[in-house]
Formats: structure tokens, sequence, C-alpha cells
């Protein structure tokens, strides 16, 4: 971090070292309501402190890579949307269904980038494009519950700290949305795939908390909840202007009545009486940094401006290998020598499934892994070691340096808030929520 966000982290940690201190047991004193309370199980005992104008200078960078990205099928395939999905490795049913709700241009800029900061800079490892965003829920939200705690409030006057406030962004890109079929106030639904709201009903009630803090009307449910009257979908009696998918299309396939449940969507979004947001999320397949990468030094393909953006801020990554084709044998051979250097993650997978660090694995597991990898689409990355933070116990005072993981996330505004996920070192460094129960999520404050 800079000197200037380290100067405050240090003295919010020193004031944490009272045992009575008011910062030391801000979580505990949050005042919350139950939905945040349920959605929010496991929080790290302090925020964290980043520099704001750093931080909004790796946002205009994440810009650029989105706007990057979205146009791959332009500068690398002509246009040819069909060849870039094949070097991508979609088949033809995914391909088909992503792009269903696409139109002619690419999708509006909304995603959360997972990002670790190396000691310099920001670095991006994963751009989650697409509208099924974890932890957007607390990005603002959780930042105004630690300033209502006294202590905290005085601490933040002191040193000038503020947030970014994900709730008022995220309603006016949904308003903007409803303005193209011609919503005034559009009624908003969160919706889960099958099944969905059991395990994540918590957190998507606590986003739909969120916007009816900013006057808009929200509903909350399950793509099979919905009712459609002369093609316009309803929840609970209410007909629906905008959708905030929160459905991936993995489980939609994977349910047996997933496709007959997307069908009438595409339908009355095609038709204008409902606005998916956001339609696509095939810009989100990690193969498509890959493709950033590999071509970062290629002066036909990007600019000068581009080429340091991407420079800036994404590691060395390259595809291994897609579907349907044979193993990648020199790739391989380049990952093997490697293998302390590099992460493997399949370019599909998401919450960290399927990713293998070259570090924590032996060199026969890694060199399955890399086969394996290169016949069913995959990409490796150079490491980027995390940055740690320092947490103080609140019970037992103890101090502890935890692995952090950053989230920026992104809106048709720009960069939007963001959050950190942190893990304490010991175990595997893949920071997940899904399948890790030590990870703590906490929110940000900018200096």
């Amino acid at each position: 971090m800079s000197a200037k966000a380290n100067r405050v982290t240090e003295a919010y940690l020193a004031d944490c070292a009272a045992p009575e201190s008011g910062l030391r047991h801000a979580l505990a004193n949050l005042d919350v309501s139950d939905t945040k309370r349920a959605a929010w199980p496991r929080l790290l005992p302090r925020p964290v402190v980043v520099d704001e104008a750093e931080y909004r200078a790796f946002g205009r960078d994440l810009v650029t890579v989105f706007d990057l990205v979205t146009s791959l099928p332009r500068r690398l395939f002509d246009g040819d949307f069909e060849r870039f999905r094949t070097s991508l490795g979609l088949d033809d049913v995914h391909t088909r269904l992503m792009c269903r709700l696409l139109g002619e241009g690419p999708p509006p800029l909304y995603g959360r980038a997972d990002v670790y900061y190396d000691g310099e800079a920001f670095k991006l490892l994963e751009y989650n494009i697409g509208s099924a965003l974890g932890g957007l829920d607390m990005v603002g939200t959780l930042p105004k519950a630690y300033l209502k705690v006294p202590a905290v409030a005085e601490f933040a006057a002191e040193h000038g700290l503020g947030f970014l406030d994900m709730g008022s962004d995220l309603a006016e890109a949904l308003r903007n949305a409803g303005k193209t079929i011609g919503a005034g106030e559009p009624v908003v639904a969160i919706l889960e795939g099958p099944g969905g709201m059991t395990t994540y009903g918590h957190q998507r009630r606590a986003i739909g908390e969120l916007l009816a803090e900013q006057n808009v009307t929200c509903l909350v449910g399950e793509i099979g909840d919905l009712e459609f009257r002369d093609g316009k979908p309803y929840l609970d009696g209410t007909g629906i202007d905008v959708i905030l998918r929160y459905y991936g299309l993995e489980e939609m396939l994977e349910a047996p009545d997933g496709v007959e449940l997307l069908e009438p969507v595409f339908r009355a979004h095609e038709e204008g009486a409902v606005v998916v947001w956001t339609p696509t999320n095939v810009y989100s397949n990690k193969g498509t940094l890959a493709m950033l990468s590999e071509f970062s030094a290629d002066t036909t393909v990007f600019t000068a401006e581009e080429r340091a953006a991407i420079d800036r801020v994404l590691p060395w990554s390259r595809m291994l290998g897609r579907p349907g084709a044979g193993p990648d044998a020199g790739r391989i051979e380049e990952c093997v020598r490697r293998q302390d250097q590099l992460v493997f993650k399949p370019t599909g997978s998401y919450g960290g499934k399927g990713v293998v660090i070259g570090q924590e694995v032996d060199a026969a597991t890694w060199r399955d892994t890399l086969d394996a990898g290169s016949r069913t689409g995959s990409l490796v990355q150079e490491i980027v070691q995390p940055n740690l933070e320092t947490v103080i116990d609140p019970q037992t005072g103890e101090s502890a340096e935890w692995y952090a993981l950053w989230a920026a996330f992104m809106t048709p505004s720009g960069l939007s808030g963001g959050g950190v996920r942190a893990i304490p070192p010991g175990g595997t460094t893949v920071i997940t929520m899904i399948n890790n129960p030590d990870v703590r999520n906490t929110c940000l404050f900018t200096c």
C-alpha cells in the first residue's frame, strides 16, 4: 500500500492494541439488520484502508481491460465471433445460450475484478464480467454500518476516511436499464437458479435491501418462481422490468428443466418486456485474459496506451488448451519447468474450482493437472504474492497476518467500490468463500 494508507492502518492497529479499544470491538457493535447479519456470517474484525487515488487509477485500468476484452473478437478474429469462441473452447450449446441476449454490441460495464496487491501495485487475477457478483451487498453498506460506531466515526473524521458506494451506482445502472424498455421507476427482480435461494437467499435478500435503501422496488426469488402474462414476467404478482441475474449458465444446464426456464426469459428480453442485467458472461471466460497477455506486445493489435495498461495490471497468462484439443506438449514442458512460479486455472469455472497452485503440489500432480487441463480448457498464470493485512483478535489481542484478496466492483460509472477476502497463512492460498471456512470478508475505507 501507499505510505498514506499504511500510516492510517498503523494508527488503527495501534488503537486496537488497547483491550477496551472501541475500534478493536467495532465489529461486535455493528448495528445492522437481521438480513445483513445473516448475509455476513464470517467477517474480518476490521476494515481495510486503501489509498483512493491509487485505487481509482487501478479502476481506470480495469475499464480499459474491460473494453479490450470485449473487443477481442474484432481485434484478433476480424469480427468473427465463431473463431473467437472456438479459440476459447466454448461449445455450441454454451455459445448459443450465452449469446442469446447479447445483441450486436458488447455487454454493459459490470463485473468484479479479483485482485492481489503485490507490494507495489494491484494485479488482476480474474475478471468476473457478468451479473452474478458475490460480495456486492456489503460494498458501501458495511462501511456505513462501521461509521455508526462512535469510535470508528471519530477515527474516520480524524484521518479523512471515505468509501465508494456501490448501492447508488448499481441503482443508477438498473434504472437506466429499465429506461430502455420505457420503465420510469423499474421493478427489479433478483433471481437465483433452481434451489439457489436455499444456499444464497440471505445474500440475495441483502442486495434487495441495499437497493431498497436507494428507493428501488426490488423482489427476490428463483427463476422458476416467475409467471408470464402476455410475455411479461411477474414475481409474487408484480410485473418485473429488470432482472438482476444470479442464475449461472452451468447451473441452469445442470437443472432438469433449466433450459425450459430460460426460454421465456429470453423471449421477454428479446421482445422488450424485460431487461436481463447483464445479458451474458461469455467475456468472463478466463481465456480472454490469456489472450490479452499473449498479444500485449503486438503493436498491430493494441495501442501504446493499451499495452501499458495491460502490462501494469495483468500477470503473464497463457492458454494451455481447449476442449477437444490434444496436449500442448511445448507449453506443458514450459509449465513443468516453471512449476513454482505458476497457477493453473480451468477457463470456465468459478469460485476457485479446479485451481491448482504449482508451489502447493508435487511434480507428478502438477504434470497430470497440466496434461488434463490441456484437453478441457485451461490457462496458466504467473503467481502474484498477495499482501498481508495485520489483524488483531478482539478477544485475545493477539496479532496475525492474513493474506488479502481484493475485489474491485465495476459499473457503467466505473470503479464503484470494493472489498477484501482474507485468509490466515498456513494452508492453501486459494481464497474463496465457497469451500474454505477460514476465509473472512471485510470492507474498504479510502484515504
